[in-house]
């Protein structure tokens, strides 16, 4: 009876010890339940609903200074500018990843094998100064041709001609006194870049253009 008087208080002891060892803290359990829930992205299934803290959600607003933004805003206004232009299909407003590109075709702002502006174009060529101007970044005028030779006393090859309409373009654009001349810069890439491929009268058409570019990646906001 003594030995099973001293196991059985022996055991007591243990019981008592091994309690007080699992005996945990309220404010401390409170206070790092949370973070070990949240640490491994699930809360266990017997933690008690009062002591699960609140997940915290944290907003990333979209960042205004990315070029998505701008670029978005200057296509919305060079399309409102030019919105009676575009419908006759005058002129294009294409957006792409890094630039916004104002486009007509040479047909309609120049004669053929001639670098000089027609009567019909100019208030177009006005109404988009006035745009880019409102606009910022850099502004690239590229003159395109068809892969039709040519050699005049004006103009050696396609390379001449379309230089020339880039810089008549440019020239009128700089006489509106809207855009400065650090602004912009001329390029002249003949039949290099076509569009579609000049097999058809039609699309030796849609190749002779010029292209007036927004450049974004200047832009800030």
């Amino acid at each position: 009876m003594v030995t099973y008087a001293d196991l059985m208080a022996l055991l007591l002891c243990l019981f008592v010890l091994l309690l007080s060892f699992a005996e945990v803290s309220s404010d401390s359990f409170k206070k790092n339940a949370g973070p070990i829930a949240e640490a491994f992205n699930a809360v266990p299934s017997s933690l008690p609903s009062s002591l699960v803290s609140t997940p915290v959600i944290t907003l990333i607003p979209l960042d205004e200074s990315s070029s998505e933004l701008p670029r978005r805003r200057v296509t919305d206004r060079l399309e409102d500018a030019l919105a009676s232009e575009i419908d006759k299909s005058m002129v294009q407003v294409i957006e792409e990843p890094r630039a916004v590109i104002i486009r007509f075709p040479g047909r309609a702002a120049f004669p053929s094998g001639n670098a000089e502006l027609t009567d019909l174009f100019l208030p177009i060529l006005d109404k988009i100064s006035h745009a880019l101007a409102a606009t910022k970044g850099q502004v690239v005028v590229a003159g395109h041709t068809d892969d039709t030779p040519i050699s005049t006393r004006t103009f050696r090859s396609n390379w001449d001609l379309s230089a020339a309409r880039a810089v008549s373009v440019v020239h009128h654009i700089l006489t509106q006194g809207e855009i400065t001349a650090d602004r912009i810069t001329v390029q002249g890439f003949a039949d290099s870049r076509p569009l579609v491929t000049n097999d058809t009268p039609d699309n030796r058409s849609t190749n002779r253009r010029v292209e007036i570019s927004v450049e974004m990646d200047d832009i800030e906001n």
